[in-house]
């Protein structure tokens, strides 16, 4: 698959997630199923989170030079890459302000969150056929 199917892809999830929003109030968005689990507002921003600072970060390196060569896989993410996705299971992190995203305080800036991703994926997959494969950044778990 080329990295604009895989755009496309990723634009039509996030306008998924957009539309999703209206679905809940803020007191459902923000509600939090039990002390040590998180609102589905704290996983959208997870995922916001994840790929502005992580992921499109990694990339960013990548195309600056400023990555490794090469690198070998833990034994999960052997088995995520041969699987293709994350085993069914529930992932628990540390429980740390760093890791564990705030509750927000609007659908509003979620959405606006979710726009940025789009804004800054399309930026990103111009650069993608610059960058050698070679090119790695390591991921704490895989």
């Amino acid at each position: 698959m080329d990295t604009k199917e895989i755009l496309k892809q990723f634009e039509q999830v996030v306008t998924y997630y957009i539309e999703e929003l209206g679905k809940y109030s803020l007191d459902e968005f923000t509600r939090k199923p039990s002390e040590d689990e998180w609102s589905l507002g704290q996983m959208y921003n997870h995922l916001i989170n994840c790929t502005l600072k992580l992921h499109l970060k990694a990339i960013e390196q990548c195309a600056n030079g400023n990555a490794s060569d090469g690198g070998k896989k833990t034994e999960i993410g052997e088995s995520i890459f041969k699987e293709g996705m994350f085993p069914p299971i529930k992932v628990k992190g540390p429980d740390t302000p760093d890791f564990t995203p705030p509750n927000p305080t609007g659908k509003e800036e979620v959405k606006e969150g979710l726009l940025q991703t789009n804004e800054k994926m399309r930026e990103v997959e111009r650069k993608l056929s610059d960058i050698s494969a070679s090119q790695k950044i390591q991921h704490r778990a895989m």
